[in-house]
């Protein structure tokens, strides 16, 4: 943590924050959950390396407390800087999407494919697809909730156990920044599965764990992801609720490490 806020000051120019060294074999580009931050997948930096996986983490902009404040951006905006700054990256490239980041990890698959420099895998986690009408009810729904009592419902939530240390102000923040993300991900979900974009060709791996009740279903609704995805396995921890890269980073980092194919030529 005091490495990642050492640093702070030099990448705030890109979005992709760089968590980890690898040995070359591959560098895993991870989107975090709503109203969470780089800093989420230290736990799993710090598990993988060991195997040779580099990480590096996307700082959503206006996410970042300790920074000047700044807007939250539009998910194509988002899409569009990360894959400028992934063509930098050297080796094989994974995108790891959780709960709502998955939708950003998708989008960000579809535009490496469409620039043909596809993915080698793409794991969504914590995360089903669900359908196109109840997303957009979801994200009407939480379009219309006040920040602060988002704020309030999260903060007994395992993937937030800092917000009930903040002020009212940032707290606050925080909600919002959940909100959008959520959001977010709800409508370009709703948009993809109507109307779905050029079938994913990369290997997706989804997965879950076995008490987050928010992927309740998994076994049969995993596979609901082939409506954009041409190859989806599912993989799925015995536990670790919702925010298993926090709860659950070793078991998490032998998912990506064990993953067939993960790192053959395509």
């Amino acid at each position: 943590l005091a490495a990642v806020l050492d640093g702070r000051s030099a990448r705030r120019a890109g979005l992709l924050h760089r968590l980890s060294k690898g040995d070359g074999a591959g560098t895993l580009v991870c989107f975090p959950y709503a109203g969470g931050n780089a800093v989420n997948f230290q736990p799993l930096a710090q598990a993988l390396r060991e195997g040779g996986i580099g990480v590096v983490a996307v700082e959503l902009p206006g996410h970042d407390l300790a920074a000047d404040r700044e807007p939250f951006a539009p998910l194509e905006q988002v899409v569009d800087q990360v894959v400028r700054e992934i063509a930098g990256l050297s080796g094989p490239v994974l995108l790891w999407g959780h709960s709502s980041g998955a939708a950003f990890a998708l989008a960000t698959a579809v535009a490496l494919e469409q620039r043909g420099t596809p993915a080698r895998r793409v794991f969504l986690a914590a995360q089903l697809p669900g359908d196109p009408a109840g997303r957009l009810a979801a994200a009407d729904e939480l379009a219309a909730r006040d920040t602060a009592d988002i704020a309030a419902g999260l903060a007994g939530d395992r993937g937030y156990p800092a917000l009930a240390e903040l002020d009212e102000q940032r707290a606050d923040h925080v909600g919002g920044a959940y909100r959008h993300d959520c959001v977010s991900a709800h409508r370009y979900l709703a948009a993809a599965l109507a109307d779905p974009p050029a079938v994913l060709t990369a290997p997706v791996t989804v997965v879950v764990a076995a008490d987050d009740r928010i992927t309740a279903g998994f076994a049969e609704h995993h596979r609901d992801w082939h409506r954009l995805a041409e190859r989806v396995d599912l993989h799925t921890l015995s536990d670790g609720g919702h925010y298993f890269i926090r709860t659950r980073p070793a078991e998490t980092a032998r998912v990506v490490l064990r993953s067939p194919r993960l790192l053959t030529s395509s």
